[in-house]
């Protein structure tokens, strides 16, 4: 029986490592991740997927637990002048803001003021859809994310055409919803909705007592001490040196604009008014992870909120409650957010197991690119091939070339019937070829009038279109409805001649 102590005595020591040896496992798996190695191919990766697609310029930052540990600028602020952006650079985050919005919702539910699980209506009694019953079932859960019923942001973000207060006015653009028709059952699928992250906003001004600005000042940036995030009618404070310019496409050229808050409004800020920095979004990263001084959410609100409620559109992410989407990624967990401003793109991320966080900015609309290129740079961070990203026809260019395409055509027709009235007036020997020319040009110029006059695709722009579309547009549509009017008028004419010549030769034979 003397063998029974050795191997007990084995056993003990064997037992009492294992601690030890797997805190060494794991310290050594979050080492590989965060080497010097990994960081430099991350950084290299960026500048090269940055020079392929020709971007103005833009940041990288990179932060584990509590400490931005590298950030990259690429190319210029201001193509006017020779400055690299850096981690103190300011760029609008746009709905990146979301995450922000939602970060409210849940602190206020920790403190019993609200629960996500009630309804739109318990906190703002008056707020209503088209169909009341619908409405009523409608949970703060489902605007988080992005289920209530099939509403998009393609039936909230034009109606600011509809009022000129709902801009600048949350409360009035919120009561314009009653004009919305929900279109299935609250909480069946994903359908990204900016609008319903006004709504929250104004749920919060109603239960903190707060206007949201405040709210979010108080509750979430001061405690974090991200001192150069300010929504859009604050960047007075923020110099024009530390301040990126915002550029975007008209007529498949770059062409610096005014900035994003100035072509949304106030009232769209809950889904997408606010302006950071790599520095500054590396402590909220910070407190996303857990590692801050400071904590925006109790563990439980953390764990809850970033449970996966529905697909998002193209079923490879999930929309969680939290603001982020999840989505698994080299099998780990990733919550990440993407902005899309007039004159900017943005993406965020991080991976909890890793206590890792990425940030992006890129200082013009380029919205193909920037969650492929986050999810390019942490695969190089988990020590993974990433996917090389190439958008040549960015959406901002390729709505110049079809409006360029517009503005000739439209010309062309337009000088065509020029030339025609010149020569020939209002003449045409074939009364059924004329009715065929009138039906055909009427055919091309009816959808771009239903277009104009019932349909706002954005906030932004000539009632919702890019400007420079919406010249190629009015170009086409206005030289195709002058030749309709032209063959009405021909065919008007022609049956006027006919029955006037059938007289004069009716008068002629009783002669």
């Amino acid at each position: 029986m003397r063998w029974i102590k050795p191997i007990l005595l084995i056993m003990m020591v064997f037992i009492l490592t294992i601690p030890f040896t797997s805190e060494a496992m794991a310290e050594g798996i979050q080492d590989s991740v965060i080497s010097e190695e990994r960081l430099d191919q991350a950084v290299s990766y960026f500048n090269e997927q940055m020079e392929r697609n020709d971007i103005v310029g833009g940041v990288l930052g990179i932060t584990h637990q509590d400490k931005l540990i590298r950030s990259q600028g690429f190319g210029k602020l201001d193509l006017e002048r020779e400055q690299m952006p850096n981690e103190n650079t300011v760029y609008s985050i746009a709905s990146v803001t979301k995450s922000f919005t939602a970060t409210a919702i849940y602190q206020l539910q920790h403190e019993g003021l609200l629960d996500i699980d009630q309804t739109v209506s318990t906190y703002i009694p008056w707020f209503q859809f088209k169909q009341k019953e619908l409405t009523d079932q409608i949970t703060l859960r489902h605007l988080l994310t992005h289920s209530a019923g099939g509403i998009g942001s393609f039936q909230t973000d034009g109606l600011v055409f509809e009022d000129n207060k709902a801009r600048d006015s949350l409360e009035d653009f919120v009561r314009l919803f009653d004009q919305i028709e929900i279109t299935q059952e609250p909480g069946q699928s994903g359908s990204y909705c900016n609008g319903c992250y006004s709504i929250l906003g104004l749920v919060i001004e109603q239960v903190s007592g707060l206007s949201y600005y405040d709210y979010i000042q108080q509750k979430i940036l001061d405690p974090l001490q991200m001192k150069d995030t300010v929504f859009g009618h604050h960047l007075n404070s923020i110099t024009d040196s530390q301040l990126a310019k915002e550029y975007t496409w008209f007529l498949a050229n770059k062409v610096h604009i005014n900035r994003s808050f100035e072509a949304f409004g106030s009232a769209q800020d809950p889904e997408g008014g606010l302006y950071s920095t790599i520095e500054d979004l590396s402590k909220f990263h910070s407190a996303q992870l857990g590692f801050a001084e400071y904590s925006l959410l109790a563990p439980d609100s953390i764990e809850e909120s970033r449970i996966g409620y529905v697909t998002t559109e193209m079923n490879n992410a999930s929309y969680t409650a939290s603001g982020f989407e999840r989505k698994e990624l080299h099998q780990n967990a990733t919550f990440y957010k993407t902005g899309d401003g007039v004159g900017s793109a943005t993406a965020i991320l991080f991976i909890p197991e890793h206590d890792l966080g990425i940030t992006l900015f890129l200082g013009e609309f380029h919205p193909e690119i920037q969650q492929q290129m986050i999810e390019g740079i942490t695969s190089v961070m988990l020590g993974h091939e990433p996917e090389s990203n190439l958008a040549p026809f960015t959406l901002g260019k390729l709505l110049g070339i079809i409006s360029i395409t517009l503005i000739l055509l439209g010309t062309f027709f337009l000088v065509f019937l020029i030339r025609r009235l010149w020569r020939k007036g209002l003449y045409a020997k074939n009364l059924v070829r004329s009715i065929l020319s009138l039906i055909g040009y009427g055919a091309c110029a009816a959808p771009f009038w239903f277009l104009f006059l019932t349909v706002r695709p954005t906030s932004i722009g000539f009632y919702g279109y890019p400007y420079d579309l919406a010249i190629g547009m009015i170009m086409f549509v206005g030289a195709f409805s002058l030749w309709f009017m032209y063959y009405v008028m021909v065919i008007f004419l022609k049956k006027y001649k006919r029955k006037l010549n059938q007289g004069v030769a009716t008068l002629t034979s009783k002669l």
